[in-house]
């Protein structure tokens, strides 16, 4: 009950702030001084499962339920819709009785009415929940394998990756405040970005901890899982199996969060009081999901590198500069008619964003660019312009890479 509570006052909050905001609330994405709209779609998404599979009033369990599934619409995530169809999915599975189903039908028909009304209010929710792109997850996950292998035995330490995630030039990145600005307490500028994460729950872990640490992660998971399956725990395998979804483009283990990491390690922590003993059948469970999570890593490992859609024709950057800030490049293009991601990035043992540039050359037969962004502040490092497709997917590699090496003139 206490943590239904809770997360029926923060999707109020998040409902009072979209509508006092003037901004209409079936058209646009909510918000919340503290939470992102994915937050707030975790927070539906558990809401959904308490109210079936939970102990609560009948009352406030179809209450709770209709929050739910207005709110994960709401907040236009696809992310946490996937986790939260999956997470019944698994529930049902396990605990399938009349009052479950009709639950379950219910949600649907809710789900189905509240997209009817979105239509009328011009569509812009249903048509980013439809929508395949990763929203730009393809390059974090090119910056996350970078990191990985500046230290592939070790990784590069708990809470450390996003220090290597970061643009240069910032110094902490940890959750957004009230004015919309990123902040971060003074006692974790020397962290970096702890919270700024590899958008894939398996990826992030190996590219921290090294395949030490990712195969001692999924041997857990997989006994937590396989003992809340064969205890028959509704609640538990829905909770479980949906936030673990959720980890294919996001990462619900790091605690502390908001609230979806606790849940997921204090049902994880049920499970464990019931364990007796590690068993083979639970390390094949962690190892399924592994394959299951880990697509970034295993699909930029078996893609092969696209054919270039055009050429570079011209680069001029300067390979000595007297500061890190404002560095400029001029460059030309020969593209095949379409929509394309220029990508500056900046290059130590490992690689971080400088500046992306969206370009569209129909009816140009070529394109010429000047991108500026500061650059790191070492005395050697190599930059590398890439040119990605516009509509970012699930494979990290780019299309064409130019690579060239910058020193600071001291």
């Amino acid at each position: 009950m206490p943590i239904s509570v809770g997360l029926v006052l923060v999707m109020g909050t998040a409902i009072l702030m979209t509508l006092t905001s003037g901004t209409p609330l079936l058209s646009s994405r909510l918000s919340h001084p503290y939470m992102t709209p994915i937050t707030l779609g975790l927070a539906g998404a558990l809401c959904i499962w308490l109210a079936l599979f939970g102990q609560a009033h009948r009352a406030w369990r179809l209450f709770l339920g209709c929050a739910g599934v207005s709110v994960l619409l709401l907040s236009a995530s696809r992310g946490p819709l996937l986790a939260a169809v999956i997470g019944v999915a698994a529930g049902l599975l396990v605990h399938s009785s009349r009052r479950v189903l009709m639950g379950a039908v219910a949600a649907v028909l809710l789900a189905a009415g509240i997209s009817t009304l979105s239509v009328g209010e011009g569509n812009g929710l249903l048509t980013r929940l439809v929508q395949s792109d990763t929203n730009g997850r393809d390059l974090v996950w090119a910056n996350a394998l970078s990191a990985y292998q500046s230290a592939p035995v070790t990784g590069v330490g708990p809470y450390f990756l996003g220090r290597h995630l970061q643009s240069p030039g910032t110094s902490c990145e940890l959750w957004t405040g009230p004015t919309g600005t990123l902040t971060c307490p003074s006692w974790l500028q020397d962290i970096g970005s702890p919270w700024l994460i590899a958008h894939n729950g398996a990826l992030h872990q190996i590219a921290e901890t090294g395949p030490l640490g990712l195969s001692g992660l999924f041997i857990l998971i997989g006994a937590v899982v396989l003992v809340a399956w064969r205890s028959r725990d509704a609640l538990g395998i829905a909770v479980l199996s949906g936030l673990l979804v959720a980890n294919l483009t996001d990462n619900t283990l790091i605690a502390p969060s908001a609230f979806y990491a606790e849940t997921f390690w204090l049902i994880a922590g049920v499970q464990l009081a019931r364990t007796r003993e590690l068993k083979f059948s639970q390390g094949l469970t962690g190892a399924a999901l592994l394959v299951v999570l880990a697509f970034p890593v295993w699909a930029a490992a078996l893609s092969a590198r696209p054919a270039p859609p055009g050429a570079l024709l011209f680069i001029r950057a300067p390979e000595s500069v007297s500061m890190p800030q404002g560095y400029t490049i001029y460059t030309s293009w020969r593209l095949l008619p379409g929509q394309y991601r220029l990508v500056l990035r900046s290059c130590l043992q490992s690689c971080a964003p400088v500046q992306v540039t969206s370009i569209d050359t129909h009816g140009r037969e070529t394109i010429s660019l000047e991108i500026t962004g500061p650059i790191r502040n070492v005395p050697v490092q190599t930059l590398q312009l890439q040119l990605y497709p516009a509509i970012s997917g699930t494979d990290a590699l780019p299309l064409a890479t130019h690579e060239w090496s910058v020193s600071l003139r001291r």
